[in-house]
Parts: structure tokens; sequence; C-alpha cells
């Protein structure tokens, strides 16, 4: 609604949080087969991307259920976040489908802010080095050169021209929140015009997931 403003984020979090938990509790005191559980499960992780306890609830589960596309998705999403596998990562996050794009959405400016911190590591001199913004653009998957310039001038480098960064030694710094983004490449576009049930009607046969027939 509109007239009462933006949501609350931590709010919002909390009650994501409770909703992942009831719904985790039905399973484990339920008896299975639950047809979406590892769907669910990959989301779970997602959300709570570089979490041990997410990470070791999951690894908890039976083989069949790790075995299956959306959980090896989002650990394989996982490992290369807490590896610092920045290519990998974005590689991965790029091909994710709708619904896992959204649960991660909210990692993804840590994500960038890393990779940022440890190209600025590798790369600051006290002459400086550049690197082309194209480059950014496509290793951190972002929407263009302006939202690259953006970033690179949130965190204090400084451009060369419209379409390089310097990495001057010294220079890299990070101010509250990192930037979260547009997420248009990595989220956005993958709504192609549907609905959401629709989405997620189509990853569920994309998964060969069992739905309930609707009564004749």
């Amino acid at each position: 609604d509109g007239a009462r403003g933006p949501a609350d984020p931590v709010l919002l979090q909390a009650q994501v949080q409770e909703g992942f938990g009831s719904l985790r509790r039905c399973y484990a005191q339920g008896a299975g087969p639950h047809p979406r559980q590892a769907a669910f499960q990959g989301l779970f992780l997602l959300y709570n991307l570089g979490s041990v306890e997410a990470l070791h609830e999951v690894l908890q589960l039976p083989d069949t259920l790790r075995s299956c596309p959306a959980l090896r998705r989002a650990l394989a999403v996982d490992l290369a976040f807490r590896e610092g596998n920045t290519a990998r990562l974005f590689r991965l996050l790029r091909v994710l489908p709708y619904l896992q794009s959204c649960a991660v959405r909210c990692h993804v400016g840590r994500a960038r802010r890393g990779a940022l911190a440890r190209l600025a590591r590798a790369l600051s001199t006290p002459k400086g080095q550049t690197l082309p913004l194209g480059f950014m653009v496509h290793l951190l998957a972002l929407d263009g050169p302006e939202e690259a310039r953006d970033l690179c001038q949130a965190h204090g480098l400084p451009l060369d021209g419209q379409e390089r960064v310097v990495f001057l030694r010294g220079r890299y710094t990070e101010e509250g929140l990192p930037p979260a983004g547009t997420c248009q490449v990595l989220v956005g576009s993958k709504l192609a015009g549907r609905t959401l049930e629709e989405v997620v009607m189509a990853e569920e046969e994309e998964e060969g997931v069992d739905r309930p027939k609707s009564p004749a």
C-alpha cells in the first residue's frame, strides 16, 4: 500500500524467516514425500546464503532431496559465495530461475562488494591500475555501465573518463550497506512478461514437480 510507505525490511525479513520455519516444521512432522520440498529448501538456503545453520540443515536432508536440481543449484551458489569465487557465483546467478533469483537477491549487493574489495586488494597500486567498466558489468552481472560507475564511486574508486575504473591504493572504502542495485539482469528480466503464477507453474514443470490435480 503506497499510502503506508515502504515496507519495513527488518519486519519483512522476520516474516519471511518465520514462514520458512513454519513450513520446515510441517515437513519434519508430516509423512513424505513432499513434491516441492527440494525447491523450498533451495529457496531457504539461497535466502540465507552463507549461513552455517542453513547449510547444516540442508546437508542433513536425505540424498534423494539433495540430488534434486533445485537444491543442487542452491548448494553450488552457496559454495561459490563462501569461497569468494566471483566469476562462478555470478555465472550461476545469471541462470537461476526467477523464484530462486528473488530469494538470493538480498545477498547480491554484499557479493558485489566482496568482489570489488578483492579486486581492490589485488590491483591497487600507488599510481593506479585501470579496468574497463565493461569487464565489471560482465563479471558482476550489473545492469550496465552506469550502475558500474555508481558502484565504483560508492566505494571511493575514481574513474578514468566514462569507461574505466582506477584502482588506487588506499582509495577503496566501505560505508553503510552495499548498494542493492536494480538487478534487472539477475532478477527482473527472468519474469519475461509472465505473471508470478505462470512463472511458478513453469518452474514446477521444468523441475518435474507433481502438482495436485484440479477437481473435475
